[in-house]
């Protein structure tokens, strides 16, 4: 079983794409989850969901000025301070988990997976950092609890939909949802 994750709306979005790729692709063999965009509760939802053994983690999360599906390299431990949660929080030390790594790489095949994504006409993109907020650090958190399972893990960034009106290039959900099949699918 996979374990798919997005997170919920956040900074003004009506809906978050990654949280509807997730629940599109609940079922056979993956389980979907939506994950909270808060510093508080993001590290117990996961740990919740990451007691349980999987075949590989897949974490998404919607970045809006992107129009590829980005293919996230390295998840660092650091949290940027300006930028508060849906509950209004910013964190009180940048450190997601103090005394950890300063980074950890995805343990998925990316280079591969970006070859068969593009080959199938899948917008697609390698991109070396999640950033600073709630998607690196569910990234992070997530590789720090699977680190010593060897649990395949890593995260892909979503372009805005259509609907949402963000600037950059869009690109339609049913696209989205065929490229994180492609990676679920390659995971097996």
């Amino acid at each position: 079983m996979i374990l798919l994750t997005g997170f919920e709306p956040f900074g003004g979005l009506a809906k978050n794409p990654s949280a509807e790729v997730a629940q599109a692709l609940a079922g056979d063999g993956v389980e979907a989850a939506v994950l909270p965009v808060d510093y508080e509760r993001v590290g117990p939802a996961l740990e919740a969901l990451l007691a349980r053994d999987w075949e590989a983690v897949v974490l998404m999360g919607v970045a809006v000025g992107r129009s590829n599906l980005s293919l996230e390299r390295v998840a660092i431990n650091f949290r940027d301070r300006a930028r508060p949660d849906n509950a209004g929080r910013v964190p009180a030390r940048p450190e997601i988990v103090p005394g950890g790594p300063p980074a950890y790489f995805t343990t998925l095949p990316v280079d591969a997976l970006h070859a068969s994504l593009a080959q199938a006409g899948v917008p697609v993109e390698i991109s070396l950092s999640a950033g600073a907020y709630l998607c690196n650090a569910a990234f992070y958190l997530a590789r720090h609890a699977l680190d010593a399972k060897g649990t395949p893990c890593g995260f892909v960034h979503l372009p805005p939909t259509p609907d949402l009106a963000c600037g950059a290039p869009p690109v339609a959900l049913e696209t989205q949802v065929k490229g994180v099949r492609m990676i679920c699918d390659a995971l097996r």
